[in-house]
């Protein structure tokens, strides 16, 4: 490697680890988002868990936190910060606009494993959930999970008009994949467009291997769930490459 060459890697990582402080120091200020990160799982992780089993509870609660946190949280976040001027400004900056996307979605994966974690710990320590039969394949799936919610957050990103639609529009994205998936999982006689959907969506192919992970490890049906999570976060992550903008509407 020649000097310049090194001089630039040398240069992106440090704009990266700055960049990473940058978010990481702006999510542990906010304290609404810490109250729907970390608080409001643990407390529907007790409510649920006092009228269900844990080994049915702790393992929807994980997933849900990686949907609600990756794409729920990152999209509002994101649809409100080109609102106000924020991502504008920020392409003002000699920072490539690469290292400002890498940055964001190192943070919220972070921010995710603390909160997968608490969760698991939580319902295992407080609430007798078993240790998990397979952890690779629960540290997997959350893995790939994270990754594919995040990139849908910033694809719905690309997609919200203004900053304050962005609330209802991912509320409503984010209803009805749970709702989906909850009528798979406990509803037995379902009409069959809905199974069909359902089959299709991502959040089902997150909570059905995390499930299994708990309970009898990988099954013959989790294998079909991988490739549906990277082909969701592939095609989120081209189509945020194509249309997601930087500027406010208005300025467009």
């Amino acid at each position: 490697m020649t000097s310049s060459a090194a001089n630039a890697t040398g240069t992106t990582s440090a704009m990266l680890r700055m960049q990473l402080r940058i978010e990481q120091r702006i999510f542990w200020r906010n304290r609404s988002g810490m109250f729907f990160t970390f608080i409001l799982p643990l407390a529907l992780l007790f409510a649920l868990a006092l009228s269900n089993d844990p080994i049915d509870t702790v393992p929807f609660i994980a997933a849900l936190g990686i949907l609600s946190t990756g794409f729920q949280g990152l999209a509002i976040q994101l649809a409100m910060h080109r609102d106000q001027g924020v991502l504008k400004r920020i392409m003002a900056t000699p920072l490539p606009a690469g290292i400002f996307v890498l940055g964001k979605v190192l943070s919220t994966m972070i921010v995710i494993a603390i909160e997968f974690t608490i969760v698991v710990v939580v319902g295992i320590a407080l609430f007798g959930a078993p240790v998990p039969d397979a952890p690779l394949q629960l540290i997997l799936f959350a893995m790939l999970g994270t990754a594919t919610f995040v990139s849908l957050g910033f694809a719905v990103a690309s997609i919200i008009p203004t900053g304050e639609s962005a609330p209802a529009i991912t509320n409503a994205a984010y209803l009805g994949l749970i709702l989906v998936t909850a009528l798979l999982t406990n509803v037995d006689a379902i009409p069959d467009v809905v199974q069909t959907v359902g089959r299709v969506l991502p959040l089902e192919h997150l909570v059905t291997p995390i499930e299994d992970a708990w309970i009898k490890g990988w099954h013959a049906g989790d294998w079909w769930s991988a490739p549906v999570l990277v082909a969701w976060g592939t095609a989120a992550a081209a189509f945020t490459v194509r249309r997601f903008r930087w500027e406010p509407a208005d300025e467009r």
